[in-house]
């Protein structure tokens, strides 16, 4: 019986083992993500060890063993490497959601929403030229959605109004107005700054708002804060985010 399995997939993680093999974590459209077992891949008659590269999308053709989770790669066809002749800021903010995929669980109901957001998260964050990071916020907030941990970015939660936002309020999942902040709650909720507040207001449509906007370092780690707060209440542990610290 062949067990030869063909899907497409985008590598988001890759460990050299022992002396000529790879695995790879691989986030598929079909499978969710999965672990490959590249053998004899990094050895210099191999015509394939430059397909294997962080980020590089793949039509892929596996072997799958039947008394195991693991897959093993027989071959693979380049769809893009996303990395390629890339600049540095670029480069971080793509591989920044990709650090949210691993440490996050991908259900296999979401894998193929996941794979083409971040799919289409990577082809466009190549075409920003200025304030890239409100694309990754954007796409943390569509992460969110998919996966069902969604929390509004127009609305106050307590009085479901269209204002300025005071402060994020993890406990209850979203952000609270100058007019429903109570100073009882002061040491509850994580205050934001009139910037900051603006911003993920905007973050929804922001493409109109891109290029004409200034950002502070100070508002980037508020809403960085805010999304790993977010992501880390629904998933019971500390998610990271290591790569924007580079910024």
């Amino acid at each position: 019986m062949n067990r030869d399995i063909k899907t497409k997939g985008i590598i988001i993680k890759k460990v050299n083992f022992r002396e000529t093999s790879i695995i790879l974590d691989v986030l598929t459209p079909d499978l969710s993500v999965i672990s490959v077992m590249a053998k004899g891949i990094r050895n210099k008659k191999s015509k394939n060890t430059g397909l294997i590269e962080l980020l590089n999308e793949l039509e892929l053709v596996l072997y799958k063993n039947p008394n195991s989770d693991w897959y093993f790669y027989r071959s693979s066809h380049l769809i893009n490497a996303h990395l390629f002749n890339i600049e540095h800021t670029t480069s971080i903010l793509m591989q920044a959601p990709v650090e949210v995929i691993r440490q996050i669980i991908v259900p296999l109901d979401d894998s193929f929403a996941i794979y083409e957001l971040l799919e289409t998260y990577l082809n466009y964050i190549k075409t920003i030229k200025k304030n890239e990071i409100t694309i990754f916020w954007r796409f943390l907030l569509k992460l969110s959605k998919i996966i069902g941990i969604e929390f509004s970015t127009n609305y106050c939660i307590e009085c479901e109004q269209q204002k300025l936002f005071h402060a994020y309020f993890p406990q209850k999942h979203g952000f609270i107005c100058n007019d429903c902040f109570h100073p009882v709650n002061d040491e509850q909720v994580f205050k934001l700054n009139i910037d900051a507040a603006d911003l993920i207001s905007k973050l929804n449509s922001i493409g109109n708002y891109i290029n004409d906007i200034s950002i502070s370092k100070s508002s980037i780690k508020q809403i960085n804060r805010i999304f790993l707060i977010h992501l880390s209440e629904h998933f019971h542990k500390k998610i990271y985010l290591k790569s924007i610290e580079l910024l």
